[in-house]
């Protein structure tokens, strides 16, 4: 009908139906079809046809206001259409990805031609933003058997190590020549991004059967205030190889113990969240220094130790 009627205010503008295929960029044949279609559709003639012309019946005159008025909203639709395509996918993510991973994502998504806007956040507020549409789409912090992407965790210190590291070598000890794992700090800190209770209780479970002390799995506010201990005190970070690297930091396994981060894309439409997996899947797994599968079970670890 918009088709149609798109015709009919060409033929009341220019006097011909041959003027108004023209200037639709469409065959005559294809514009005539459309008036007698209309025509059919309402149920009298529009045009008065003889040899010479034809020109629109009074019946036609009378409905041209009304399709001049459905062709300007289809047009307006048209271009809300377009703007909504170039509006943005909000996506929050982790404040452990880097502006390059970010980039390399964006890129990789106006190729696809999607457009992306990120927005970095603890896990509980990326968890918030889903729950109030603050963003359309959210990698959200899960545990690792509902996960898209998986990350192994390990320790990272300001000093290189070659060995895994052992939980129970961070034990206070009395007295000097205790074997103690002097390079490794007395201190495994916890940042926001690992303060749930599918990493957070891991750890904490297998250091008390470590026999460490509370206060040596402290948790921080922010991952700054976790670095900054590690570069003051000799603690060390729990955290990914790849953010371990990002932050200058040497990077080690934890001997006995498989923890991961989990995260899942999560998003109010199931069409976004496809779109985003299908479009950038593999760059976000990148930014989060995650693959699609779970950390290395004790047998692989040993093996690459």
């Amino acid at each position: 009908m918009i088709a149609a009627c798109r015709v009919l205010v060409e033929i009341d503008e220019r006097g011909s139906v041959t003027r108004a295929a023209s200037a639709l960029d469409v065959a005559q044949s294809v514009a005539s079809r459309r008036i007698l279609a209309l025509e059919n559709h309402l149920g009298s003639p529009l045009l008065e046809r003889n040899a010479r012309r034809a020109v629109l019946t009074p019946f036609g005159r009378d409905l041209v206001p009304s399709a001049r008025r459905l062709v300007r909203l289809a047009d307006e639709l048209e271009l809300d259409a377009e703007r909504a395509r170039l509006r943005p996918i909000t996506i929050a993510v982790p404040e452990s990805c880097t502006t390059r991973d970010l980039a390399v994502a964006d890129a990789a998504g106006r190729a696809a031609g999607l457009r992306f806007e990120f927005v970095a956040a603890s896990p509980v507020r990326r968890a918030e933003l889903t729950r109030t549409l603050g963003v359309r789409v959210a990698v959200a912090a899960v545990p690792v058997d509902e996960a898209h992407w998986v990350a192994r965790l390990g320790a990272a210190g300001r000093r290189p190590a070659d060995r895994v590291l052992r939980l129970d070598g961070l034990r206070p000890r009395r007295g000097k020549g205790s074997g103690r794992d002097e390079d490794a700090g007395s201190r495994i800190r916890i940042s926001p991004e690992d303060d749930l209770p599918h990493v957070r209780d891991t750890l904490t479970r297998a250091g008390y059967a470590a026999g460490l002390a509370p206060g040596q799995l402290p948790v921080d506010g922010s991952t700054t205030a976790s670095l900054a201990g590690v570069l003051t005190d000799g603690d060390l970070l729990l955290c990914t190889e790849a953010e371990a690297g990002d932050l200058g930091l040497h990077w080690r396994p934890i001997a006995g113990l498989d923890i991961a981060r989990g995260f899942a894309l999560a998003g109010d439409s199931d069409h976004d969240v496809e779109s985003v997996l299908q479009a950038i899947g593999e760059e976000i797994a990148g930014a989060l220094g995650a693959t699609t599968r779970g950390p290395a079970t004790p047998r692989e670890e040993a093996a690459n130790a």
